[in-house]
């Protein structure tokens, strides 16, 4: 019985200690970020380190709120975002222009640069931080400054 009770508790307290992290990583997104989509390789056609730019995702009680490029318009939103910082996993249910569904992903979040690391919806998560055109990609944002 004793053993039973020990388990229980040390099982509550991963539980609310998950929660705990969770919260905190969900305060850290929460902002605009500025950014873009790194191209397969690291680098686009041009030299430069992204082939999509972000200029606007807000992050908003664990929703993308905007997302637009560099030319202002819309490229899709996300109703939940859902982590698990353990596994540093984030997954994103949303609309882009050509895709509707879950999309699976990793992050990290270093102060005020965020990696995320996202699939097309049916494709699996991620493994590491690259972009894999029209299969992953991988986004790197820097927090803008109020």
């Amino acid at each position: 019985m004793k053993l039973l009770l020990f388990t229980v508790s040390i099982l509550s307290l991963a539980v609310a200690t998950d929660a705990q992290t969770a919260k905190e990583d969900f305060a850290k997104l929460d902002g605009t970020w500025v950014g873009g989509v790194r191209s397969p390789g690291g680098k686009s056609k041009t030299g430069g380190a992204t082939m999509v730019q972000i200029s606007e995702l807000t992050i908003k009680s664990g929703r993308v709120t905007a997302c637009k490029d560099g030319k202002g318009l819309n490229l899709g939103s996300c109703d939940s975002l859902v982590l698990n910082p353990a596994n540093k996993t984030m997954d994103a249910t949303g609309k882009t222009k050509n895709h509707t569904g879950v999309f699976q992903g990793i992050y990290r979040i270093n102060g005020d640069k965020l990696e995320w690391c996202a699939s097309n919806p049916g494709i699996a998560r991620p493994k590491d931080f690259f972009t894999t055109a029209q299969v992953q990609f991988h986004m790197i944002f820097d927090r803008k400054k109020p």
